[in-house]
Parts: C-alpha cells; sequence; structure tokens
C-alpha cells in the first residue's frame, strides 16, 4: 500500500472477506470492520489511525473509505507523485457517491432524473439482486 494507491483495493478486501463470513452465518459488525481496517494499515499511516481512534467516537465504514482515500490523495498530492488511471477512476467514484449522499431517491440517478435499473443492482449483505444492502428487505428480517 505504500508504494502506490491502493485504499480502495484495501478496504474492498475487508468487504469481501466480511461478505464471505456472512455467507457462512458469521457476521462482523460495521465498528469491528472499521477498527480492523484501521489495525491493518501500514506503518506510515499509523499517525492517521492515532487521530481516528483519539475521536470520541469511531466513523462509519462508508465515511472511514472515503476519509482514507481522501487522505490517500492529499499525501499523493503533497508528495507529487501521479495518480494511475484506474485510481483516479476510484477517486472520482467516490467523490461522485459522497456527492449524491442526501438524495432522497436513490434509485434517480444524474440530474436528467432517469430511473436506475434495478435488477443489476445487487446487495451484498445476501447477494440478491433488485436492491441495495441498505434496504434489504431480508436484513429487516433478520432485526
Amino acid at each position: 500500500m505504500e508504494n502506490g494507491h491502493s485504499i480502495p483495493k484495501y478496504l474492498t478486501k475487508f468487504v469481501q472477506c466480511r461478505d464471505e463470513m456472512g455467507s457462512v452465518g458469521v457476521t462482523v459488525d460495521e465498528e469491528d470492520l472499521v477498527s480492523l481496517a484501521l489495525l491493518g494499515l501500514p506503518k506510515s499511516w499509523h499517525s492517521y489511525e492515532d487521530s481516528v481512534n483519539g475521536q470520541e467516537k469511531l466513523p462509519g465504514w462508508e465515511r472511514l473509505w472515503s476519509d482514507l482515500v481522501q487522505e490517500e490523495i492529499r499525501w499523493s498530492t503533497r508528495d507529487g507523485s501521479s495518480l494511475k488511471n484506474e485510481d483516479e477512476e476510484n477517486y472520482a467514484l467516490v467523490a461522485k457517491a459522497r456527492k449524491g449522499k442526501g438524495k432522497k431517491n436513490p434509485s434517480q440517478s444524474g440530474a436528467k432524473g432517469k430511473k436506475q435499473d434495478m435488477s443489476k443492482v445487487k446487495c451484498f449483505h445476501y447477494h440478491q439482486h433488485g436492491h441495495y444492502a441498505t434496504n434489504c428487505p431480508q436484513k429487516k428480517k433478520n432485526k
């Protein structure tokens, strides 16, 4: 992770592990996921890790993801290193996701108001198509 821009890849591995564990009935709550991700950061990130752990409350998973990506961008800009095309795309997606927070209807995309094809959307909790994990009917049943 120290030689490139791989925070999104690093965090994606945590999501994949959580999903695999979920498929065999083991649940990992968001706070544990955040703690594990912070603990796994390389030594060069320890001051950042300490600042997050020093907060009154740990951030949520999405907030941690966004903050880590922004921190990585800040470091790469400060160091003068250039971003790879793939990483620029990842950062653009993060920025787009942050910009879209707070919209009333997540099925609306863009200014044109076209509806998103929900049949292509896959829930990462139960791997069913047609909804996001935040709107998962199966997860609501199990609460």
